[in-house]
C-alpha cells in the first residue's frame, strides 16, 4: 500500500523593512498615512499595484501621489478615487524596479506563498500573511525576502482550516439572519465612512440620510453589530486558545 501524506498547509505572518521600496519610507514623509497593498503584479515587465492610503487630507493629496511618481521604484502615480470624508485615497503604481529590490509579491508568488488578505504598510513597514504547503516554500522565501530588507517573524504555525472555515459560516449565517432594515442601515454605515478610523460621519450624520431618528439608526447597528461580533467571537479567541494548548 502506498504511503499517501496528507499535504500541510502553514501560515507564515512577517513584516519587512522593504530597503529601497516606497514603503520603507512612506511614513517618513507622511506619518500619518497608512497603506494597504490591495493588489500586485507585473505586465510586460513592469509592476502593477493598487494601493488603498488612509487619513490622507485633502491639502497634503497632490503631494503625496508625486512623491509615489517621484520615487526611484516608480514610474507613475495615478489617484484613482479620493473620498474626502474618510481622507481615503485609491492610488494605481506603475514601476519597473530597476534598482536593487523587487515587489515583495514577487519573491512570495515564486515560492509558492500565496497572501491571505491584503499587505499593510504602517510605521516603515510591509506587514503580510500567507499560506504555503511546506517548510522548504516558507525557508525559500524568507532567505529570498531578507535579501530585500529586515524580516520579523510573528508567526509560523499550522492554520486551523476547519475551524476558520466554520467561523466563516457562522459570520455569513449572521449576516443572513440581518433584518433588511438592519443591513440597509448598517450597508449605509460602512458605505459612508462611519466604521472608519477617524470616523468620516457620526450618527446623528447617519440619521440625516435614513427616514429614521437617531435613536432607530443607533438601535439597528447595535443589533446588527451583536449578530456579526457573537459569530466572531470564537475565532477571535482560536489563537489564544492554541497558545494554552502549546504551553
Amino acid at each position: 500500500m502506498s504511503d499517501v501524506r496528507t499535504p500541510i498547509m502553514l501560515e507564515y505572518t512577517f513584516s519587512i523593512k522593504h530597503k529601497g521600496c516606497w514603503t520603507e519610507t512612506l511614513n517618513d514623509a507622511f506619518p500619518d498615512v497608512r497603506g494597504t497593498i490591495i493588489y500586485s503584479y507585473r505586465l510586460t515587465g513592469t509592476s502593477i499595484t493598487m494601493v488603498e492610503l488612509t487619513c490622507v487630507g485633502e491639502e497634503k493629496l497632490d503631494e503625496l501621489i508625486e512623491w509615489l511618481g517621484n520615487h526611484p521604484v516608480m514610474n507613475t502615480s495615478q489617484l484613482v478615487s479620493y473620498d474626502d470624508r474618510g481622507q481615503k485615497a485609491f492610488v494605481s503604481l506603475a514601476g519597473d524596479y530597476d534598482t536593487d529590490t523587487e515587489p515583495v509579491l514577487n519573491v512570495l508568488l515564486r515560492n509558492n506563498c500565496f497572501p491571505t488578505i491584503p499587505a499593510t504598510v504602517a510605521r516603515g513597514r510591509e506587514h503580510w500573511s500567507v499560506l504555503a504547503s511546506s517548510h522548504e516554500q516558507v525557508s525559500t522565501a524568507h532567505e529570498e525576502l531578507r535579501q530585500l530588507g529586515s524580516v520579523d517573524v510573528d508567526s509560523l504555525r499550522t492554520p486551523d482550516l476547519d475551524g476558520l472555515l466554520t467561523g466563516l459560516t457562522e459570520v455569513k449565517e449572521a449576516v443572513q439572519s440581518l433584518s433588511p432594515r438592519q443591513l440597509e442601515v448598517l450597508s449605509r454605515a460602512i458605505e459612508e465612512g462611519y466604521y472608519d478610523s477617524p470616523r468620516a460621519c457620526n450618527i446623528e450624520e447617519l440619521a440625516e440620510l435614513d427616514s429614521a431618528n437617531t435613536s432607530t439608526v443607533g438601535e439597528h447597528l447595535r443589533r446588527s453589530e451583536a449578530k456579526i461580533l457573537k459569530a466572531v467571537a470564537p475565532m477571535l479567541d482560536r489563537p489564544q486558545r492554541m497558545r494554552t494548548q502549546q504551553n
